[in-house]
């Protein structure tokens, strides 16, 4: 199926005192998978019809041309709660990242974790101390090892009230801050809103979540994105599987500083791509945070804990299928530029 696409300049502030820039795109994109693609047993099956929208909050940018904010090479750590730890069943993004640039070789790793928030609490599992949450949320991306990382939190600060709101900035801020500490690229994702939560003033409290991810995007000079889509479950608290088509179309023109996205040459390459995305996911899954963590790492490893060392086995099977990712995606681009 051909692709179209429109770019539409929405807004530009600027800041001579700081040298900040500020733009705001949106992106009006159509899926790019041709319907054999999405064939795949593993996937739910849903039309991609319906309207994704872009747009990019950059400190310190050219607005002559909107530069990729992925390099060749590239780790991109995805961490946030419960629509980024969803991605794994939907493997969209790494694949539209892929195929648009299958010779940049770049590697996802997908660090959601449901209900988490940007002090990491969810993370914490049965410690009673707060702090253990951000601990291990930081020992997650270390284990990523990324060059880049996305941040997605604000979902469920907005869901859980004004309070969890006024607790976010200096969270986020401190997060922020570790990863440049640590060397590593920033990119923030501003919140949108699902139609399924009840909790009272919601919408006020996205866009309050939403404004303290500029603010933390203005002060360090780091992009800001923002994604939105029409297309959610019957409950409303998550995009559908079309819905995820439509993050994923989204935030990868933003990524790539491309709104084009290439037709799908080789319908079957494509398929074997996702199925292979969905596969290293959930290896990489098992690798950070294995089903029986109790008894690895917690409050019962003197029964197993002997049984740590089997966790680093997956990172070389994670290292042999990536290239075939990179092989796949130019294959399913029509070029041989993953070879």
């Amino acid at each position: 199926m051909s692709r179209r696409s429109a770019l539409h300049l929405t807004r530009i502030t600027v800041c001579f005192g700081s040298w900040v820039v500020l733009a705001a795109a949106s992106i009006v994109a159509l899926a790019d998978e041709p319907k054999s693609a999405r064939k795949s047993p593993q996937v739910p099956a849903g039309p991609a019809s319906g309207e994704a929208v872009g747009e990019v909050a950059v400190g310190k940018v050219d607005l002559g041309a909107r530069e990729a904010l992925l390099r060749p090479g590239d780790t991109l750590a995805l961490v946030g709660g419960t629509l980024i730890e969803r991605m794994q069943a939907y493997p969209w993004l790494e694949a539209k990242l892929q195929v648009r640039r299958p010779d940049w070789k770049l590697r996802l790793r997908n660090l959601g974790w449901s209900g988490d928030d940007a002090h990491g609490f969810a993370r914490k599992v049965f410690d009673p101390n707060p702090e253990k949450g951000y601990q291990r949320l930081l020992h997650d991306l270390d284990l990523a090892k990324p060059s880049v990382v996305l941040i997605a939190y604000g979902f469920a600060e907005a869901s859980n009230g004004a309070e969890a709101v006024e607790r976010f900035e200096p969270a986020l801020t401190r997060l922020v801050e570790a990863m440049i500490e640590r060397q590593r690229r920033v990119i923030l994702l501003r919140p949108f809103a699902m139609p399924g939560v009840r909790t009272p003033d919601y919408a006020r409290h996205v866009q309050d979540a939403g404004a303290v991810v500029e603010r933390v995007a203005v002060q360090f000079g780091i992009p800001a994105l923002g994604v939105t889509c029409d297309r959610f479950q019957a409950d409303g608290l998550l995009p559908d599987e079309a819905g995820y088509r439509m993050v994923a179309d989204g935030l990868a023109g933003l990524l790539l500083g491309d709104e084009d996205s290439p037709e799908i040459a080789n319908a079957e390459a494509y398929s074997r791509l996702t199925e292979s995305i969905l596969r290293k996911d959930e290896w990489f899954f098992h690798r950070h945070r294995p089903q029986n963590e109790t008894y690895l790492m917690l409050f019962r490893k003197h029964e197993q804990g002997n049984n740590m060392v089997d966790l680093p086995q997956f990172d070389a099977l994670i290292d042999e299928l990536e290239p075939q990712l990179w092989k796949l995606a130019a294959e399913a681009s029509g070029t041989d530029a993953g070879r």
